[in-house]
C-alpha cells in the first residue's frame, strides 16, 4: 500500500446509494435528503447516532409518478428495528408533497451487509473513535511483533 493511499476510501463504485449519489431527478434527490435524516436506532443507543443513508442501508429508491419504494439493505435480516425505520422513512417520504404513498422493502437477495458499505466519513470516525477509546484506556489494540 502506498503511503498515499486512504485505507478507508471504496476501490469501487457504489452501488448502493451513498451521501455522495446524485440523482438526475430531483425527487429521488430529495427523497435522498429525507432518507438522511433518518437515523440507525441501533447507532442512536451509543454517543454516534448514525444515518440509514450514512451507514449504507439503503439498497435503491426508485419513483414512479407520486408513489416511491425504498429498498434496504439491513446490518441483519433479523433487525428488529425494521418496523421503526420503515414507518419512519414513509412518513418523511408522505410529508413531501409530491408524494402519495411510500413503501419500504428490505432486500432479500441474500446479499449481507458488510462495513464497508458505510460511509468513507463515517468509517474514519468510527477508526477514530476506536483508536481514541484504545488510548485512553491505555490498551494496544494490535498484538506488538517481537523481533
Amino acid at each position: 500500500m502506498s503511503a498515499h493511499t486512504d485505507p478507508y476510501a471504496r476501490t469501487d463504485e457504489a452501488t448502493h446509494v451513498t451521501p455522495n449519489t446524485e440523482f438526475d431527478d430531483e425527487r429521488k434527490m430529495r427523497v435522498k435528503a429525507e432518507l438522511d435524516e433518518v437515523l440507525d436506532p441501533c447507532s442512536c443507543m451509543s454517543d454516534h447516532p448514525i444515518s440509514i443513508l450514512d451507514l449504507g442501508l439503503v439498497e435503491s429508491i426508485a419513483v414512479d409518478d407520486r408513489d416511491v419504494e425504498v429498498t434496504l439493505l439491513l446490518t441483519s435480516q433479523r433487525c428488529t428495528y425494521f418496523l421503526d425505520i420503515n414507518d419512519e422513512v414513509r412518513e418523511r417520504v408522505e410529508a413531501l408533497d409530491e408524494f402519495d404513498a411510500c413503501e419500504v422493502h428490505q432486500d432479500t437477495s441474500g446479499q449481507i451487509w458488510t462495513n464497508d458499505r458505510m460511509s468513507t466519513e463515517q468509517r474514519k470516525a468510527r477508526r477514530k473513535r476506536f483508536h481514541d477509546q484504545m488510548d485512553a484506556a491505555g490498551v494496544t489494540p494490535y498484538a506488538e511483533r517481537s523481533d
